[in-house]
């Protein structure tokens, strides 16, 4: 996993003036420029697999990005405290979410099937195995010069056999949390087990490191476009 401890000093290069390096983000002048980061934070790598041409968060014009949950269990309900979750992670409401019952039109969309399904080889995966009871993964398509997603972000969360109904609800919500950090643009691991961007997490809320990890990500240079909307 790759560090992004550098970017505590771009944000204090950005509070002194100082140029941005790396992935750069704005100065904000409403109350400072740090008043839209989490203090005495730190941010762990967002761009997949090391890859930092593969950093994507979905632009304002995209907003509200508009999330589709299968209306199976609790699915819908658990898509709804992961939105309030990462939309309240930012300060200066860079991101703004929405839920549409028409999966055709939208952005991101999540399941809840018997088995996960089997990513096709052009699909680019993130995976996850929460609590020992459930596991899910999101997976999307760049195009052939990996410059742009083609179609929605597609998150599934699926209980492994023989778990109890009491520890796949709980393990439901967690995962269904961190699958939808992956789904606007957390494409990597935290490497800490605090934090709801851990491999195997075990916390049903957002960590400072990860609310920081996302507030630096929306402010970086997108290197994926959006897909084409609906």
């Amino acid at each position: 996993m790759i560090s992004l401890r550098g970017h505590r000093a771009t944000v204090l290069a950005c509070l002194a003036g100082g140029a941005a390096v790396a992935l750069a983000f704005a100065c904000h002048e409403t109350g400072g420029p740090a008043a839209c980061f989490e203090p005495n934070a730190t941010a762990y790598a967002y761009f997949l697999n090391g890859d930092t041409n593969l950093v994507f968060h979905w632009p304002a014009s995209y907003m509200p990005v508009r999330v589709y949950a299968e209306p199976t269990g609790s699915l819908p309900a658990n898509v709804q405290t992961a939105m309030a979750l990462w939309t309240g992670a930012f300060r200066c409401h860079e991101l703004s979410l929405t839920a549409t019952t028409d999966s055709t039109h939208a952005d991101v969309i999540f399941r809840n099937p018997l088995s996960a399904p089997e990513a096709p080889p052009a699909a680019r995966v993130m995976h996850v195995d929460s609590i020992g009871s459930c596991h899910g993964l999101t997976q999307f398509f760049t195009d052939s010069d990996t410059v742009a997603l083609v179609g929605p972000m597609r998150s599934y969360v699926v209980a492994y056999p023989g778990v109890d109904s009491a520890s796949a609800a709980a393990c439901f919500r967690i995962a269904t949390t961190h699958e939808l950090g992956h789904a606007l643009g957390l494409l990597a691991e935290s490497p800490d087990g605090g934090d709801i961007m851990y491999s195997t997490p075990s916390r049903s809320t957002l960590s400072e490191d990860d609310r920081f990890t996302i507030q630096l990500l929306y402010h970086a240079t997108s290197k994926l476009a959006p897909p084409p909307r609906q």
